[in-house]
């Protein structure tokens, strides 16, 4: 299943430049993307620790959801992740998952994925 990355911030401007809207957890793309959606689930890009020199859990430049956390016993705390004597810095955001009509996963061809890929470029500016 691909996994795409979309900080808050990102989603943010996305939908205050009305570049796309909002569905419950569906994002939904503008027209040139064709049929598709973005199924959206909370998570974070851990992107340092604090406080230490080893990564003991090895997060740091990983994409975790809030659930795969939970799993693991970390606390997410808006901009920070808790793991037993671990903190680490982390940029809040969604994983998305291309989704087609009906909110089935999309199947890519390298056509589709370099529509998708050109689609969000032009969203981001």
């Amino acid at each position: 299943m691909p996994r795409i990355f979309v900080s808050q911030s990102l989603l943010d401007a996305w939908i205050t430049g009305n570049r796309t809207r909002l569905d419950g957890d569906l994002l939904r793309l503008p027209v040139e993307a064709g049929p598709l959606s973005l199924y959206l689930s909370p998570a974070v890009h851990i992107e340092r620790i604090d406080g230490h020199d080893v990564d003991p859990h090895g997060l740091v430049g990983t994409v975790r959801s809030a659930q795969e956390l939970s799993q693991m016993g970390a606390e997410l705390y808006d901009t920070s992740v808790i793991l037993g004597e671990c903190a680490y810095s982390a940029r809040p955001g969604f994983l998305a998952i291309p989704v087609g009509e009906g909110g089935v996963e999309a199947i890519f061809d390298a056509t589709a994925w370099s529509r998708l890929v050109h689609t969000l470029g032009a969203m981001a500016g």
